[in-house]
C-alpha cells in the first residue's frame, strides 16, 4: 500500500465513532530543508511528521520510517475531527497508541525515567514534547502511558466518553469531571501513582545496584591498597637479603 492508499485508508481509532469526511492532503518532503520550508520551520528536527487539522493537511518526511509516520499524523488528523482542543500530552500519547506505536512506548525509558525519579508533571511533559530528542522520545512514552491509563478507567468503553464530551467542549478539566469524576489534577496524581505501582520496583533496584556498586568501588579500593602495602613490604625485605654461602648446610 502506498503513502496516498494509507491516507486515503478508511481506519477506525480509538474512542472516535465516526471521523471527518473532508479530503487530506498529503505533502512528501524529500530532504530536511524541503520539510522546513513546508512548516515553516515551526517543528523540532527530529519530526518525521507534521498535521495541520485546520486544513486536514499532513507533512511528511521521506525519511526513516514514512509509513510510521504517516499513521501517527493520520491518528492527530482524526482526533482533532472529533474533539476541539486537547493538551499536547494528550493530543501525541493518543496518536501514539492509536497508531500502534509499541516500539515508541518504549518501557525501558518510562522504567529509567521512573528510576531516576524524574516523573514529570502534564504540563512538563508538554515542555519536553518541544524539547530535543531525547527528552521528547521519553515524553512520548509517557504521554502514550496517561492516555492508556484513561482508556484503563472505563474499560468498556475506553476513550469514548472522554472524547465525546471534547467534542463539545475545550474545557479538558470539565470535560474529565464530566466523564470520568476527576479532575486534572487528580487524574495527573492518580496516573502517576499507576506508574509507580507497576514501575516503581525498579527505583528499588536502581538504589540496590548502587549500593552494590559502592561496595564494589570500596572492595578495589581495599584490594588495590592491600596490594601496594604487600609491594611495599617485599621491598622492605629484599633489601640487605643475601644468599647463604654455598658451604652451607641448608637446615629443614
Amino acid at each position: 500500500m502506498t503513502l496516498a492508499e494509507m491516507a486515503d485508508h478508511s481506519v477506525a481509532w480509538p474512542g472516535i465513532r465516526e471521523t471527518s469526511s473532508h479530503p487530506i492532503r498529503l505533502v512528501l518532503a524529500g530532504t530536511a530543508a524541503r520539510f522546513d520550508s513546508l512548516t515553516g520551520s515551526r517543528v523540532p528536527a527530529w519530526s518525521a511528521g507534521v498535521t495541520f487539522p485546520a486544513t486536514n493537511t499532513i507533512v511528511v518526511k521521506l525519511k526513516g520510517d514514512p509509513r510510521q509516520a504517516l499513521r501517527h499524523e493520520l491518528a492527530h488528523l482524526a482526533l482533532h475531527s472529533a474533539v476541539q482542543r486537547v493538551p499536547r500530552w494528550f493530543d501525541e500519547g493518543y496518536a501514539a497508541v492509536a497508531a500502534g506505536e509499541w516500539d515508541r512506548l518504549d518501557v525501558l525509558r518510562v522504567n529509567w525515567a521512573l528510576a531516576k525519579g524524574d516523573v514529570p508533571t502534564f504540563d512538563q511533559m508538554d515542555a519536553d514534547l518541544e524539547g530535543g530528542a531525547a527528552r521528547a522520545e521519553a515524553a512520548y512514552a509517557l504521554a502514550a502511558s496517561a492516555v492508556q491509563f484513561l482508556q484503563r478507567i472505563d474499560d468498556q468503553r475506553g476513550l469514548a466518553p472522554l472524547i465525546s464530551t471534547l467534542g463539545h467542549t475545550a474545557d479538558f478539566d470539565a470535560a474529565l469531571r464530566q466523564t470520568h469524576a476527576v479532575t486534572l489534577e487528580q487524574l495527573e496524581e492518580l496516573w502517576r501513582r499507576d506508574l509507580k505501582r507497576r514501575y516503581g520496583w525498579l527505583s528499588f533496584l536502581s538504589s540496590i545496584t548502587i549500593f552494590w556498586a559502592g561496595i564494589g568501588a570500596l572492595l578495589a579500593a581495599a584490594w588495590a591498597w592491600r596490594r601496594r602495602r604487600d609491594r611495599e613490604r617485599r621491598l622492605a625485605l629484599d633489601q640487605g637479603w643475601e644468599l647463604p654461602p654455598e658451604d652451607d648446610d641448608p637446615t629443614a
